[in-house]
């Protein structure tokens, strides 16, 4: 059995905020989430189905932020880590 630990996820609009999702989080806001020790970027968004499949990040241009700094698909979530997704929108 894997350690779990505690990631905090803001910017939910990226990934649709329902509230099946929200109850995850005891007050309704920014959801903390547990995922296994050693779990990757890449393996985290693997575990939210709304922002599609990894072949689909590239052609919406997802940004994914840990603690403020862009991090890389491979990079390791630790206890307590900010992640915030982004997915830029112009209009006209």
């Amino acid at each position: 059995m894997k350690n779990k630990i505690k990631v905090k996820l803001r910017s939910t609009f990226a990934i649709a905020p329902t509230k099946a999702y929200l109850s995850r989080s005891a007050t309704g806001k920014d959801p903390v989430l547990k995922v296994d020790s050693g779990t990757t970027v890449k393996g985290f968004l693997l575990q939210m189905p709304a922002i599609g499949s990894p072949d689909e990040w590239d052609d919406m241009f997802l940004h994914v932020f840990v603690n403020g700094r862009v991090e890389g698909m491979d990079y390791v979530l630790q206890p307590d880590d900010v992640v915030d997704l982004h997915i830029p929108v112009s209009g006209g």
